[in-house]
């Protein structure tokens, strides 16, 4: 069980994180957003944490390029904290590194570490401006020169990006799953029905064929992932920060590991359901 400060749930287990730990995919959204031309996939490293040991203390997809330290976190809901979540990840990330290559910062030679670069793709509901810059000072009680924190906030939705998804056909195309799935659910199908629905119609369509065609059984877990952040939040809610998180975490984190997706749908959504699951599970 987990203790402290640690968690259980794979919140990163998601499309889009899938999706962005390929280089070649990787190396397109660097290009997009830099609006550079690298083609030489294998120069670029993915270094994401591969464990969540902190709560939310793991971004999305990190990658260490051209001697910057790039983070890119995906939303689906507005969040105004992200410049602060991101120093954090950053923080965790370069530690990771300077461990991986056993480097110390106690001697007196400076240590130099790959330099920033943080993104928010948001690709939720609610309105949002094309582009933010949200910036950590933003949160200080006091004002306070000299230190800064800058989190580049997209709306994937907004007129103003197209271009970028244009440049990077793996963004456009998880864009569009995104899309269809929610289009379904509006006319009135299941979640789980309109996930599907969806993952048929993009492959039809030829929109992410060749990775849904791979991973069609995953992409139906790792989408409810990305749809039960707004019902994680709920049932946090309801059932009290600190216990319930790690009751919530431990139960999802049986049904994904037992493919029980329609029960995962049900307690997403059910908290009755999840009473049920808990005593079922002995959480």
């Amino acid at each position: 069980m987990p203790n402290g400060n640690t968690i259980q749930r794979k919140h990163k287990d998601t499309v889009f994180h899938d999706l962005f730990s390929d280089k070649r995919n990787a190396l397109s959204l660097y290009n997009a957003l830099n609006g550079t031309d690298y083609e030489d996939a294998d120069s670029l490293e993915i270094v994401t944490l591969s464990d969540a040991i902190y709560i939310h203390g793991k971004n999305d997809v990190s990658v260490l390029f051209q001697n910057q330290l790039t983070l890119w976190e995906h939303q689906s809901t507005l969040n105004y904290n992200m410049p602060l979540r991101g120093l954090i990840y950053y923080a965790h990330n370069i530690d990771g590194i300077l461990k991986s290559k056993g480097v110390k910062l106690y001697g007196k030679k400076l240590v130099k570490i790959p330099a920033p670069d943080y993104y928010v793709l948001y690709n939720g509901r609610e309105d949002a401006p094309d582009r933010q810059e949200l910036k950590l000072s933003d949160a200080f009680l006091v004002p306070k020169e000299g230190y800064e924190w800058t989190a580049h906030m997209l709306n994937l939705n907004g007129a103003g990006n197209q271009k970028l998804l244009k440049q990077c056909p793996a963004l456009q195309g998880y864009v569009t799953l995104i899309v269809y799935v929610r289009e379904y659910q509006k006319s009135g199908y299941s979640l789980s029905e309109a996930m599907d629905n969806a993952v048929s119609r993009c492959i039809e369509e030829g929109v992410l064929k060749e990775y849904l065609l791979k991973k069609k059984s995953e992409v139906k877990l790792m989408l409810l992932t990305e749809f039960d952040e707004e019902a994680f939040a709920e049932a946090m809610k309801e059932e009290g920060r600190t216990e319930g998180e790690e009751r919530v975490n431990q139960l999802y984190t049986r049904l994904v590991k037992e493919k029980r997706t329609k029960d995962l749908e049900r307690a997403i959504q059910d908290k009755e359901f999840r009473s049920i699951l808990y005593q079922r599970y002995g959480l």
